[in-house]
C-alpha cells in the first residue's frame, strides 16, 4: 500500500525499536527515500520524545527509556519470537488469505530472518518490488501475467498504486487498456522495476471491492442469504471481511435447534459470492435479490463453476 509520511515514520519507529542497529544508507534503501529524508524523519521521532542512540554511524532507539519500553511491549517481536510466529503461521493447514496477509504485513514491518523458510518467498519479493514502485512512483513490468479473464499469459506494463487488504492482489493502472485493474499476486511470474515515472496518477482510483474480492466502480447491490453453521464457518475462514455483515438468527440457542445465520452484504459482482453459494449445496438459502437468484440458475445450467 502507498506509504504516507506518518506510516513511514511509524515503520521506522518499529524498525529502530528492534535489536539490530541500522545505518542511514540502510534506512534510505529500505524506505525508498534519500538520506536527507531519513535525517528529517529521525528528527521527527526525536521531537516526539524518543531518544535515538547514534553510535559510529548506526542508529537504534534508546531501549532504556520508558517510552521505548512501552513501545516494545506494544508491537515489537524479537528475532526468536518472529521466527516462532512465522513457523506457527506456516503450520496452519489450508492457508487462508487472512493468514497469508498477516505474514506479508509482518514482513513489511519487521526485518524477520525467517523469510527464507517461507514457501511463498517469491510472492514476498514481488510485493517488496511493487511496494518500492509505489513509494518511488515508478512503472513496473509484470512478466508472464496469467490472466483468467483473457486466457492469456503476457507481460503487462502498469503503474501500481495500492494493495488489497490481504496483499492478495495489487491495484494498477494498465497502460495498454488505459484503466485501473486488479492483478493477483499469485499470477505474476516476476516483477521488474522500470525507470519510467508514473504518468497517469490522476487516474489512480481503486474501485469498490467486496468481501469476496470482486471489484466494480460501485456496489451492484446487497445479497441476502441464510447460512448453516458449516457455511458460516467457511465464510469466516475464506472471506474474513464478510464477518461484520453476519447476524446470528438463533440467539436463544435452544437445545437441538439448527444454527442459522443471516448475511446481508454489498457486492461488486455476483461471481464471487456465487462461487461460494454454489460450492455449498444445501448449506445456503438465498433470500434475494431476484437478480442474484436468476444468476445462480443460469450458472447452474452452464455449469460455470
Amino acid at each position: 500500500m502507498k506509504q504516507s509520511k506518518t506510516e513511514t515514520i511509524l515503520r521506522m519507529l518499529v524498525l529502530l525499536s528492534g535489536e539490530s542497529r541500522h545505518t542511514i544508507p540502510e534506512l534510505a534503501r529500505r524506505f525508498s527515500c534519500s538520506e536527507r529524508t531519513v535525517y528529517r524523519d529521525l528528527e521527527t521521532i526525536e521531537n516526539a520524545g524518543f531518544v535515538i542512540d547514534r553510535n559510529q554511524g548506526v542508529c537504534m532507539l534508546d531501549l532504556c527509556r520508558a517510552e521505548t519500553e512501552r513501545l516494545n511491549c506494544l508491537f515489537h517481536f524479537s528475532d526468536e519470537e518472529a521466527y516462532i510466529f512465522y513457523r506457527a503461521l506456516e503450520r496452519i493447514k489450508g492457508g487462508t488469505y487472512a493468514n497469508d496477509g498477516l505474514v506479508r504485513k509482518l514482513d513489511t514491518l519487521y526485518d524477520f530472518c525467517a523469510l527464507s523458510s517461507l514457501s511463498k518467498k517469491a510472492e514476498m519479493e514481488t510485493i517488496h518490488i511493487l511496494d518500492d514502485a509505489m513509494n518511488s512512483k515508478k512503472q513496473v513490468n509484470l512478466h508472464s501475467y496469467r490472466s483468467s479473464n483473457g486466457e492469456t499469459i503476457a507481460n503487462r506494463i502498469v503503474e501500481p498504486f495500492d494493495f488489497l487488504p490481504e496483499y492478495s492482489a495489487v491495484w494498477c493502472f494498465d497502460l495498454q487498456d488505459k484503466i485501473c485493474k486488479q492483478f493477483k499476486i499469485s499470477r505474476i511470474g516476476r516483477v521488474s522495476l522500470l525507470s519510467s515515472d508514473w504518468k497517469n496518477k490522476p487516474l489512480h482510483r481503486a474501485p469498490f471491492t467486496d468481501a469476496f474480492r470482486m471489484s466494480a466502480p460501485a456496489p451492484l447491490g446487497k445479497i441476502e442469504v441464510e447460512l448453516t453453521l458449516k457455511a458460516t464457518n467457511l465464510l469466516r475462514e475464506e472471506y474474513p471481511l464478510a464477518e461484520e455483515y453476519l447476524r446470528d438468527l438463533d440467539v436463544s440457542r435452544k437445545k437441538g435447534a439448527t444454527l442459522r445465520y443471516k448475511l446481508i452484504i454489498p457486492v461488486a459482482d455476483y461471481h464471487g459470492i456465487g462461487r461460494f453459494v454454489l460450492g455449498l449445496p444445501g448449506e445456503v438459502n438465498v433470500l434475494g435479490p431476484t437478480g442474484f437468484k436468476s444468476f445462480l440458475r443460469e450458472a447452474q445450467k452452464k455449469k460455470a463453476f
